[in-house]
């Protein structure tokens, strides 16, 4: 063990108390300097030396990560899960019919408040009404302010970071999305500020959404 991941593991030991941890898991890494992390399903960015969710990053590397918590060190691979008792992950699949005119609805769950969503994979962000956004209590007017390019032409919309968007059993954190000020949109959009992070494919007319790792 180095002097430097030596001080860094004393240090974490020492400065902050025991936390049970029940599972982590890795989603991303930056070699040797940084790692995305799941913790007990809240997603963190860890810089080495630094501890986060009761989690201290030891080491990087473009494939696996040194961790302490829980008492000891665990060296995990990328898209791996551990936690007390070893869990390979699995990836969430969403089943959607077309109905409507062949539009895909699904329902779905932002910041836990149930919504209705079409499937728009033209939409670069989630995208929703100003109605919508006050349904839903965001403070959009706190929203940069952008010019969108709509099927009715150009508007402006503000945009916002959605704490958290459920779609079935696939749950996603800090996602954009883009509220519309001329509150003419009829529908809410599920654009691929979401759909970036999951695998789509079709299979007799159904749409497949798989959590992609």
């Amino acid at each position: 063990m180095s002097r430097m991941r030596l001080y860094v593991l004393l240090l974490s030991i020492l400065s902050f108390p025991a936390a049970a941890v029940d599972s982590v898991q890795i989603k991303g890494l930056f070699n040797k300097r940084a790692a995305v992390l799941v913790v007990d399903g809240q997603q963190t960015v860890i810089k080495v030396g630094k501890t986060k969710l009761g989690v201290t990053l030891l080491e990087a590397t473009s494939e696996e990560a040194v961790l302490y918590f829980n008492g000891s060190e665990h060296r995990i691979g990328l898209s791996k899960q551990i936690g007390g008792t070893y869990q390979k992950p699995t990836k969430n699949s969403v089943r959607i019919s077309s109905r409507n005119g062949g539009h895909y609805w699904v329902p779905g769950n932002v910041n836990g408040v149930s919504i209705r969503f079409v499937v728009d994979t033209g939409a670069t962000n989630i995208s929703i009404s100003v109605s919508m956004a006050k349904h839903l209590g965001l403070d959009y007017k706190k929203g940069g302010l952008v010019s969108v390019v709509t099927a009715n032409g150009t508007t402006q919309a503000r945009i916002v970071t959605l704490k958290k968007v459920s779609v079935g059993s696939i749950t996603q954190h800090q996602v954009r999305a883009a509220v519309m000020i001329d509150d003419s949109l009829p529908v809410a959009l599920l654009g691929n500020s979401f759909l970036r992070g999951v695998d789509m494919r079709t299979e007799n007319g159904v749409l497949v959404l798989t959590e992609r790792f």
